[in-house]
């Protein structure tokens, strides 16, 4: 950006089978390029844009892109993954990814046409907001179907959980899009006109033959997703296990979870399905509230993530109020779920009297304020008012606010914790503690131990459990794969995806073999957090979760205390070959899957 230049490198077969694509061509680079200890917003930070071995070649749930930074919320190496055309383009225009360095002095776009890459003059789409800038640079080529990513005036204001929009999909946590616009990067547009090809076409169609029978016996692939997109969950999560994080996680019953099932989002709020590319599952739902306060509010979502943190977090029973909100988010360029996170956290600040009316411009943030939610937004992506402390994120805006608070702001290393409860689920407990990003779900998931094969109270075999949960997501974020594919593959890595992934690649992996590319991208990132000064220390959960059993309903009393979380931090370290004091990866795990110079790195800590 700094100097306006692009340039090629191409991609080895020898790297390629060692880190696959999208999450491990990216940690590599961003590892090797980036100084871990250098600010987030510095210009020499690294921009990842990528692509997997799947994108391009119309197979089930991998219509998808890949992005990846050193994060300006957690300050480790974060990614996020969202679904779009624009993977498929970049395949098609002939590049496995895109690396962005350096500061633009103006606001620029980046168009790439095949062989012509262009840095562009934006100065006419700076401030603008996400739908509008998409549409805008479509015009200016006359070409509606030019896959457009975009940030929106929070990017632009830095806000640390800004993300990137593309059609109406985010590649949402982390800070993203605040990092494009502290480079003053407004969008990246791509077109191509060239395929992407597999390397075994005859074994590749056996594979999708065996799919396309198989999703069908999938009941969430099959039914509940194709009928109610991720919103199903709320009526399992809400009612059966009761762990809906309500009123900023002081309880996790929300007797009101009905008012946001996805029941009553089909029945009441329902437009249409939408789909990611080539996806048989449709999972994605335009809502609109027609009739209300918020009549006329229209959203492609809200999705799970977004009822729990816009919704019960925030005590708001609304629906058109949320579909209101995760709109707005959206066209502002910010994460649903640490945005809506956050303001319940200022809520219950409000409640114990570290904020007031002078604080708030005379607003009263009381949960259930769907005013105080809504109207937050726009302040927060332009940083004025109560709007600059929620566009620091929990942790920072706790550390501000100072008194307890930090004990209720929900979020591990900085990041937000999204609605998969860390005191009903023990492998969340650990996984949220020793996730690369912090508060995510797809580090570590959920969804084995809501289906039962993982007992979710648990103590022995849950490290094992969350290893093999977090290689299968590794994987996925490789391949730019959609994680709810789980449920078919298996909750973790399981051969069927070497049956999966060898007819695209070629590569003949065995099962071990992508074991180990698993762990060797896993530890990488781990070894730059590590160098940004993440230890054991760090990989916790927040007070609240640790010493305050869930108060209510069919969860009642569960949590993961300190002793029981040491003793799965100790097992995690052990199966993993972590350094047990420090967490850090030893030399010997290292240097077996061919990362010697990371050895050497850490050896020098």
């Amino acid at each position: 950006m700094t100097n306006r230049k692009t340039s090629t490198t191409e991609i080895t077969d020898e790297f390629a089978r060692k880190y696959l694509g999208g999450n491990g061509f990216a940690v590599r680079y961003i590892y090797d390029l980036v100084d871990p200890r250098m600010d987030a917003f510095d210009p020499t930070n690294v921009v990842a844009m990528m692509t997997g071995p799947f994108q391009g070649i119309n197979i089930p749930t991998a219509g998808k892109y890949y992005m990846a930074t050193k994060s300006p919320l957690t300050n480790g190496y974060f990614d996020s993954v969202s679904g779009g055309f624009i993977g498929a383009e970049i395949k098609f225009a002939g590049y496995d990814g895109i690396l962005i360095t350096g500061k633009s002095d103006k606001p620029v776009y980046l168009f790439v046409d095949d062989d012509k890459v262009e840095i562009k003059p934006a100065d006419n789409l700076w401030g603008k907001k996400t739908g509008e800038t998409q549409e805008m640079i479509k015009e200016e080529y006359k070409d509606p179907n030019l896959c457009v990513s975009a940030i929106g005036p929070a990017g632009e204001n830095l806000v640390r959980y800004a993300c990137v929009i593309t059609e109406y999909r985010a590649a949402g946590r982390g800070g993203v899009g605040a990092v494009m616009g502290s480079k003053k990067l407004k969008a990246i547009a791509v077109r191509g006109s060239g395929t992407n090809e597999v390397a075994d076409l005859d074994k590749f169609r056996e594979w999708m033959k065996w799919y396309y029978e198989e999703v069908k016996k999938v009941p969430g692939l099959a039914v509940n997703l194709p009928t109610y997109g991720t919103p199903a969950l709320v009526a399992t999560i809400g009612k059966m296990f009761g762990t809906l994080g309500t009123y900023n996680h002081q309880t996790e019953f929300y007797d009101q979870w009905e008012s946001l099932s996805g029941e009553k989002l089909k029945k009441e709020f329902w437009v249409k399905d939408t789909a990611c590319p080539a996806c048989p599952i449709a999972c994605s739902k335009v809502f609109q509230a027609k009739d209300g306060k918020h009549k006329g509010a229209i959203s492609e979502g809200p999705e799970y993530e977004t009822l729990y943190s816009l919704g019960s977090m925030c005590g708001i029973p609304d629906l058109g109020a949320v579909i209101k909100g995760d709109s707005l988010c959206d066209e502002w360029g910010m994460d649903t779920v640490s945005y809506g996170v956050t303001i319940s956290f200022l809520m219950e600040a409000y409640q114990k009297g570290l904020l007031t009316k002078e604080n708030t411009e005379g607003v009263e943030f009381k949960f259930g304020n769907d005013d105080a939610m809504i109207n937050t937004i726009e302040k927060t992506a332009k940083r004025e008012g109560i709007g600059n402390l929620a566009a620091e994120g929990s942790l920072r805006a706790s550390r501000i606010l100072g008194g307890d608070s930090e004990r209720y702001a929900i979020q591990v290393k900085g990041l937000e914790i999204p609605g998969h409860s860390a005191r009903g689920l023990r492998g969340m407990s650990l996984g949220y503690a020793v996730a690369t990003r912090g508060g995510s779900h797809h580090d570590p998931r959920p969804t084995g131990e809501y289906a039962g094969a993982s007992d979710r109270k648990a103590v022995e075999g849950k490290a094992a459990w969350v290893i093999g949960t977090m290689q299968m997501t590794t994987i996925g974020d490789c391949l730019v794969h959609c994680h709810f594919m789980e449920r078919l593959l298996g909750f973790t890595l399981t051969p069927r995806f070497v049956d999966m992934i060898n007819p695209v690649t070629g590569f003949n992996y065995t099962h071990q073999e992508l074991v180990d590319v698993a762990e060797r991208i896993l530890d990488l990132e781990r070894a730059f957090n590590v160098r940004t000064g993440i230890r054991r220390r760090d990989d916790t959960i927040p007070r609240r979760f640790l010493e305050e059993p869930i108060p209510e309903g069919p969860s009642k009393g569960f949590h993961t205390d300190e002793l029981t979380l040491n003793k799965l931090l100790d097992d995690f370290y052990a199966l993993k070959e972590w350094d047990p004091k420090t967490g850090i990866p030893t030399s010997a795990k290292l240097k077996r899957l061919g990362l010697e110079d990371v050895a050497a790195d850490l050896e020098r800590l």
